[in-house]
Order: structure tokens, then sequence, then C-alpha cells
């Protein structure tokens, strides 16, 4: 059996989309105990939900089929009875493809990070998410941005910690859930900016989708331009274009 520490650094190289399947099955085993360490029980829920997955996701799965479950999954939770999680098995497909369904986990799992500290006063709570925001540590990172969701009112130096993931985390997973949590305060119109400028300024497919459904939400007309250029990039994927496409219609039609 691995020790805490080696099961930590296990996580970072899941998030980092560095393991190997027989690692991710060691994950799944560890999270399966019935005790597990209070520091690790955040990541138990989304361990368990990956290891079942493993074992009826259908072989072949197609490019067209990938990203229509992942646009499924993408769908704002409180619409969902049951949120669908999809994880794919080590293929020779690119490696984003496998990045997309870790991070499509990770948006998924929602906040319970977060958990461990309700009641906290909102002062503490602030005061871990800056500590652990500066950590090397892809999942401390993430568990930082977690934090904030226990936040209904966040002040300005959360709100730039939050743009700062948005726009300079070099973790694709923590950017996508940075983009979650600083979408919750979207009537701040710094916020807005920052999801705007984040979309023109975005590589990985996964989190640009994450960005127009954000923006699209908040009806953020001033978004158009940026998704605009998407669309006429043939550089980017035809997916993340259709979604594109998709978001300036029901901008324009506001």
């Amino acid at each position: 059996m691995k020790s805490d520490k080696e099961i930590e650094l296990l996580i970072d190289k899941y998030y980092n989309g560095e393991t190997s399947l027989e690692e991710e099955t060691q994950l799944h085993n560890f999270f399966l105990r019935e005790v597990v360490p209070d520091h690790l029980k955040t990541y138990q829920d989304q361990f368990r939900q990956i290891g079942m997955m493993r074992d009826v996701l259908p072989e072949g799965l197609s490019d067209d089929k990938l990203f229509g479950k992942l646009e499924e999954s993408l769908q704002p939770v409180e619409e969902e009875k049951e949120a669908k999680v999809i994880v794919m098995k080590h293929t020779s497909r690119e490696i984003w493809f496998y990045r997309v369904a870790a991070a499509v986990a990770l948006v998924l799992v929602g906040y319970f990070a977060g958990k461990d500290s309700v009641g906290t006063e909102v002062d503490s709570l602030k005061q871990m998410m800056l500590t652990e925001m500066t950590g090397s540590s892809a999942s401390g990172r993430l568990k930082a941005v977690n934090y904030s969701f226990e936040m209904e009112v966040v002040d300005e130096e959360t709100l730039e910690a939050l743009q700062k993931v948005v726009l300079e985390e070099s973790n694709m997973n923590v950017r996508m859930k940075g983009v979650e949590a600083l979408a919750r305060f979207g009537n701040n119109e710094s916020v807005r900016k920052t999801l705007i400028t984040a979309l023109g300024t975005e590589k990985e497919p996964a989190v640009k989708i994450v960005l127009i459904e954000a923006l699209v939400s908040l009806k953020e007309v001033g978004a158009i331009e940026n998704l605009q250029k998407i669309v006429e990039d043939d550089d980017n994927l035809r997916e993340v274009r259709d979604e594109a496409h998709l978001g300036m219609f029901k901008l324009r039609e506001l």
C-alpha cells in the first residue's frame, strides 16, 4: 500500500495528465478504502467515479462522440439530475484528449475541496486560499480555487487572485476551475473583462469551451469579437469553432 505522500504525488501527476493506467488504478483502489486521511478526502468522490467509469466506457470512442459527451458534461450542474463524468483510457490519440477527460472530471466534481472548511470565517478562508495559491502543487492550487466557493462575497484581493489563475495558471485543470469560480462573480465588470481576455489568449480547447459557456451564461455581448476570431481561425478545433459560433448566435439574440 502506497504512503499518503506517494498518493499526493500521484494526484499531482494525474492533474498534469502524466499518470499511467496502472497509477490511475492505484489511485482508484486507494480511494475505495473505508478510511481515507482527512486531507485527501476532497478527492475521494472524483477518483471513485473515475474508477467506475473506466470499466464501462466503450472502446473506439470517436472524436464526435467524445465532444458530444464533453458538451453534455459541461452543462450547468443544476440542470442535471446526475453529473456525468467522462474518463478516457490511454490511446494513441493526441494527449490533449486525455487531459480533456481529466478536466471534465474536475468541472463536475464541484467544490468538494472547499467543503472541508464549512463554517470557517471568510477571512480564514481567504487566507487559506491565498496561501495555497502560491504553492508549487497543482492539487494545492486547485484546493485554493475551491475555497472561493465557500465565499458568497469576495473582496478585490480575492478576485485578483482568481483572475490571475484564469490568465496565468500553468495547469489547464486549475484554469478551468478558476473560470468556474470567477464566473460566479460575473456582476463585476473586471471579472467579465478577464474572461473575455482569457478567451482571446487561451490555447487549450477544453478551457476555451468552458470560457465560452461562462461568457454566454453571463450574457456578455462583449465576447462576440473574440468568438468571431475563434470561428474564423482554422487552427481551432472544429468542435471549439462550433461552440463559438453557437455562442455568437445566442449573444446576438439578446
